[in-house]
């Protein structure tokens, strides 16, 4: 749902006008961008990811692993991102710099071989190298992840174009990138629909591992008898 609203308003153009209707296919000024090479909404800036945001990289991990007896970290890889914490996953230090620390809620960017972006929900963790948490001071959570997201697409038809994984994204890539900017007061305006409901799919995702890990301590006593279920 919010994705449909992102691309409705930020993509297709028809945000609501000053008169509530949708602003392209109302008729609203279009101006001719050379670089984009379509028509932007009128007034619109065109920046790059990187004016947008902040992409800061992982750790190697392997040079903080925590001491025998110390509090640790679990760590943040690419098959995290697309699996959550395992028994496999990887410990570090808690005394690493809290800009690689992962909450709940971060807005995660794997650069290297898997091209992903993903909303963490898995828990506090370290960042690996290879992946960028994605931050900004000037924008919405909302906005930055939705454009991100939006552009992965082109990245990813990049690597398909040169038949290959498109090994890094790096800073280049992100300074050569071409996105539109409305308005601030048109961001915030959509985020404020979008915010709550990236909240609750975050929530929910939360529900759903406290819901899995009851399931796997409850299911194997009752097969083998320990627990029953009565009416």
């Amino acid at each position: 749902m919010a994705k449909t609203l992102y691309d409705y308003w930020f993509v297709q153009f028809d945000f609501p006008d000053g008169n509530g209707k949708p602003y392209k296919t109302s008729g609203g000024k279009m101006v001719w961008n050379t670089e984009l090479n379509r028509e932007i909404p009128k007034g619109w800036e065109m920046k790059t990811l990187l004016d947008i945001a902040n992409f800061t990289n992982g750790l190697a991990c392997q040079k903080f692993r925590p001491k025998d007896n110390e509090d640790f970290y679990r760590v943040i890889k690419i098959r995290e991102m697309g699996d959550g914490f395992t028994e496999n996953s990887e410990f570090v230090s808690l005394n690493i710099p809290e800009k690689v620390v992962v909450y709940n809620g971060d807005i995660l960017f794997s650069w290297s071989a898997t091209l992903d972006v993903k909303i963490w929900t898995g828990g506090p963790g370290a960042l690996n190298q290879h992946i960028f948490k994605v931050t900004s001071k000037k924008y919405p959570k909302s906005y930055y992840y939705f454009e991100l997201l939006n552009y992965l697409q082109h990245f990813k038809m990049q690597a398909e174009l040169r038949k290959t994984t498109m090994g890094h994204i790096t800073q280049d890539h992100l300074r050569e990138s071409r996105i539109t900017i409305p308005s601030t007061d048109l961001i915030n305006k959509l985020d404020e629909i979008l915010k709550p409901i990236l909240e609750k799919k975050v929530k929910l995702e939360e529900e759903n591992q406290e819901l899995a890990s009851l399931r796997d301590w409850l299911l194997p006593m009752l097969m083998n008898g320990q627990v029953k279920l009565h009416d």
